[in-house]
């Protein structure tokens, strides 16, 4: 029986801090729990022939793995490959921040968890595949529409500890560097680099949260906390056509100051958006599988 090809993640160490490096982590998990063959790559390591193995092993035997060692979450099943798991016939995930094929794989499905081009250079090569966080990742005109791949769990340190006394803001920039300040975030906590069990008490202490990122989950997880959640606007002219492309976002987040009344109105409806989303993304990874294995899989 031909043997079914395996999945190779192509990835940074986990940092509980960092979306991408989530999703990567997780898309291991998730193919493993399905019954696949998956392992994370990481993305400082270079692919060894066979002849630099030999060389390798020659030298010092550990030396062949060492460099395969990184940053895990323990919860998650993430195998960490080794040279031999990657063959011909592996079909290698590459997110959209890789450039080019470092490994020289043959299968190449390319994740597009951000927008490319939009903050960092991209460079596909033939025949790749491509599949896409959300609609506000995808480059229609080069992907011709790519299918919907995510895969997340929410965070159980976030919920709402009803407090009530309330007070103060804050805010995180991530990917919204470059847009101005506003006053109101002037006096507020700034939760960049936090850990999540920091900034799940920031929320539950605080009565507004201002996010100039206008694609991270965090403004979700303020409402949960009970925070109201602004999203300070920029890249859309309006609330309707950001929701387009930031669906999971429709309900508990404003999108501008004059948003709030929405978002309040709502807010008691975020947990349960996210937590259809959370067996939805299942279903994506499900449909990766039998789209990948169709193309790239054994005749």
């Amino acid at each position: 029986m031909t043997k079914r090809p395996n999945y190779i993640v192509f990835a940074p160490g986990y940092d509980p801090d960092s979306g991408g490096s989530i999703f990567l982590h997780q898309l291991v998990h998730a193919l493993n729990q399905l019954g696949e063959k998956a392992y994370l790559w990481h993305w400082d390591t270079p692919r060894m022939t066979l002849g630099d193995q030999v060389q390798a092993v020659l030298q010092r035997p550990s030396r062949l793995w060492k460099a395969a060692k990184f940053e895990r979450d323990a919860t998650l099943n993430t195998p960490v490959a080794r040279q031999g798991n990657l063959t011909a016939d592996s079909i290698v995930v590459y997110p959209e921040v890789t450039l080019g094929n470092p490994l020289n794989a043959r299968h190449i499905a390319r994740w597009l968890l951000y927008r490319p081009g939009l903050r960092q250079p991209y460079s596909f090569t033939t025949g790749e595949m491509f599949f896409r966080a959300g609609e506000m990742s995808d480059l229609p005109e080069l992907t011709g529409g790519a299918p919907e791949l995510f895969v997340w769990r929410i965070n159980p340190v976030y919920r709402d500890e009803a407090r009530v006394d309330r007070q103060g803001s804050c805010y995180i920039v991530r990917k919204g560097d470059a847009k101005p300040r506003i006053p109101e975030t002037a006096q507020a906590i700034q939760i960049d680099g936090m850990s999540h069990a920091e900034v799940a008490e920031v929320f539950n202490r605080c009565t507004t949260f201002y996010s100039y990122d206008e694609a991270t989950l965090y403004s979700q997880y303020a409402a949960i906390c009970g925070c109201d959640s602004v999203v300070i606007p920029g890249l859309y002219p309006s609330r309707a056509e950001w929701v387009q492309s930031h669906a999971l976002a429709r309900y508990g987040v404003a999108y501008g100051l004059d948003d709030l009344d929405h978002a309040r109105a709502t807010r008691h409806l975020t947990l349960g958006v996210l937590q259809a989303q959370e067996t939805k993304g299942m279903q994506t990874v499900q449909d990766f599988v039998d789209l990948t294995q169709a193309r790239f899989g054994a005749r």
